[in-house]
């Protein structure tokens, strides 16, 4: 016959609860990320691109910290590639937009690579739980849009730098399997 013994059992419980909690906190520290990209591309104007200018637009949503997190993240994903990039981020209260057109003009690129945050949903504690990005490649001599992706960037908010080195790592994935790297 087993024995009741409230210290042994409450012993137990502690363990247990100490437990419990350092996998919570071993979860919440290494967080979930999700980052899904989904893309189209014109078979036609496929080609290797040597230079490439890559504008972000990010406006007003999130941190006024995520733009250059992402500038310096899309920095890192392309140093292992062949192609040179100059990164450049649109203020949201700009009003004469066209010195970036003189700064793509200047670099001479191959294309042009628009990443422009869409939206997202803030959890409760007004963090951007999930932000959505529209990826567009453009190349300038046939003056057209010759890539497009839809980039759904998600986890915890205190992740924010590894979603971002995720989400460039995607798009220069995306655009290597498309054959544009």
């Amino acid at each position: 016959m087993v024995r009741f013994n409230p210290y042994t059992n409450q012993k137990f419980l502690r363990g247990a609860i100490v437990c419990l909690s350092a996998l919570l906190l071993g979860h919440l520290l290494t967080g979930c990320v999700s980052i899904k990209v989904r893309a189209n591309k014109d078979e036609a104007a496929v080609k290797k691109i040597k230079r490439l200018f890559v504008l972000i637009q990010h406006g007003d949503i999130g941190k006024q910290s995520y733009p250059d997190e992402l500038a310096a993240a899309m920095r890192n994903a392309f140093t292992n590639t062949p192609v040179v990039t100059e990164i450049s981020i649109a203020n949201p209260l700009e009003l004469d937009e066209s010195v970036h057109r003189q700064q793509i003009d200047a670099f001479g690129g191959d294309a042009v690579l628009l990443i422009r945050a869409t939206g997202g949903i803030v959890n409760q504690s007004g963090g951007y739980q999930k932000l959505l990005y529209d990826a567009s490649l453009f190349d300038p001599q046939l003056k057209k849009r010759v890539w497009r992706a839809r980039v759904d960037n998600s986890g915890g908010t205190w992740l924010m730098k590894r979603r971002f080195r995720e989400m460039s790592e995607s798009i220069v994935r995306q655009l290597k399997s498309d054959g544009f790297i």
